[in-house]
């Protein structure tokens, strides 16, 4: 381990400035281990795309590696960028985002000296499940880690990103959950339904009255918000949430159910359809989010099928 040279990448800005600390944190680890290491800073939202270029042009030997400081986004940038490049090398992750619902869902190490050590001790790299979206329309392509949603969760996401002053409340009382809960109530008060073509291993759904349509890798949405409790990391397939709307008193029962056992699954208004070849288009134009990213608002029309990546784990 003496000759591991680090290169990582760091979101300064997640969770509120977690980041920040995290990295000055891990500086005195890699220090007190005489370990060689490198910084790179990410200076705008989506900028680690980029970077993964000039950081990957460093990697040369074995004992080389990429660790990244920062929250789901910024995971979700640095994938991106690999397979841009067509790269398969293996990712550390120190995650430091107010939702962190990535590391959640894989069960890593929540303290850093652990993750720390945890990932010096680690000889082989797992094979991590993502997936492969693909706007049929204009050709472009993403990755998605934890979840794609069309719809009212978008408008959530959107609401909890321009909140600062909420965030910063709830993060200083350690409940970053709660930016969530109290964005869905915003949300709600002025929500719009929807139409979706679905397709689903061959299989066609025309579902209306809509409020979300999401396609997921993992349980979670929101930070830690046990969307769909079916789903698992690695489980060989996705799946598709379709979630009908609903009244403000089912919307209430429905958050107590998501909070406590689950149930909300085998509600009335919650369809899922697991498989690994997916298509989506809406009938109208829609906000999206992809692990807490903003996509555009369009007519989407979205395929979507399962890939790899690799992480120290």
């Amino acid at each position: 381990m003496r000759n591991l040279c680090c290169h990582i990448i760091v979101n300064q800005h997640s969770g509120n400035g977690t980041g920040k600390k995290i990295a000055l944190d891990l500086e005195e680890l890699l220090l007190e281990n005489k370990i060689a290491y490198f910084f790179y800073m990410t200076q705008y939202p989506g900028h680690a795309i980029p970077l993964m270029e000039q950081v990957t042009s460093f990697i040369h030997h074995d004992d080389d590696r990429i660790w990244v400081v920062g929250g789901d986004g910024t995971l979700h940038e640095v994938i991106t960028g690999l397979k841009k490049l067509d790269l398969s090398i293996p990712i550390g992750y120190f995650p430091s985002g107010t939702g962190n619902d990535f590391s959640r869902s894989l069960g890593l190490p929540k303290d850093l000296k652990s993750n720390f050590e945890n990932l010096l001790s680690i000889q082989t790299p797992s094979t991590i499940e993502c997936f492969i979206y693909e706007d049929i329309n204009s050709g472009v392509k993403g990755v998605g880690l934890n979840s794609l949603g069309i719809g009212f969760d978008a408008k959530v996401t959107q609401i909890a990103k321009e909140s600062n002053s909420k965030k910063s409340i709830f993060s200083t009382l350690k409940l970053d959950q709660f930016i969530y809960f109290w964005s869905i109530t915003q949300a709600f008060k002025n929500r719009k339904t929807f139409s979706a073509e679905i397709l689903v291993d061959g299989e066609k759904i025309n579902a209306s009255n809509l409020l979300i349509v999401a396609v997921m890798n993992h349980p979670y949405f929101g930070g830690g918000i046990k969307i769909d409790p079916e789903s698992s990391a690695n489980s060989h397939e996705l799946a598709v949430m379709i979630i009908k709307n609903f009244s403000v008193s089912v919307l209430v029962k429905l958050l107590w159910k998501v909070i406590t056992d689950g149930s909300h699954i085998h509600s009335a208004y919650f369809q899922r359809i697991p498989g690994t070849e997916i298509t989506i288009q809406t009938k109208t134009s829609q906000l999206a989010q992809v692990d807490g990213e903003l996509i555009e608002e369009e007519n989407h029309h979205l395929q979507f099928q399962m890939s790899t990546f690799l992480l120290w784990k």
